[in-house]
């Protein structure tokens, strides 16, 4: 099984490459993992910020566990903007029959900051970016693979990352 792991920082292009990297691949599932917690269901539970992003990691890893028993699929492909440490977390999931493989999405700052596809952010969302790059989740060291995806369409950054795949599938 392969887990591979679509990182960048907010409006990189995550989801839009992710749904249209799935068409491609046999086998496969996708799962966003915003979707693991509603903003309502996060402030039914009285949850900070900080604890909506690990509710939802923890919901994150119960699926993959029960896809790696269930042998369901031969991929699982997710995105989420990871740090050092979820990346260390996310490494044991591997073993004789699975990799972990960490896929950055890194357009440049100014195209990132702006409204892309059907996306409109707001104030918010664009400080996030700003502080996503202070921190380094455009570039981290653990990736196994780095796009600027700043010139080039989601199409063409979903066939940079199946080329990458099937190196890895062979």
């Amino acid at each position: 099984m392969l887990i591979v792991n679509i990182n960048g920082p907010i409006n990189s292009g995550k989801t839009t490459t992710s749904k249209l990297l799935i068409k491609e691949l046999d086998n496969a599932l996708f799962i966003e993992v915003d979707d693991l917690l509603s903003d309502d269901e996060q402030n039914k539970l009285g949850l900070s910020m900080e604890d909506g992003w690990s509710e939802r990691t923890k919901r994150l890893n119960s699926i993959v566990c029960r896809e790696k028993l269930n042998k369901n699929y031969g991929i699982i492909i997710f995105t989420y903007p990871i740090t050092a440490n979820l990346y260390e977390e996310w490494k044991k999931w591997e073993d004789e029959g699975t990799r972990f493989i960490n896929i950055t999405l890194s357009p440049r700052l100014d195209i990132c900051v702006q409204n892309r596809g059907n996306r409109i952010l707001d104030e918010w969302e664009v400080a996030r970016i700003k502080q996503m790059y202070l921190e380094n989740y455009h570039c981290p060291n653990f990736s196994d693979l780095i796009i600027d995806n700043s010139e080039q369409t989601p199409e063409q950054t979903k066939n940079n990352i199946l080329s990458f795949l099937r190196s890895i599938i062979k």
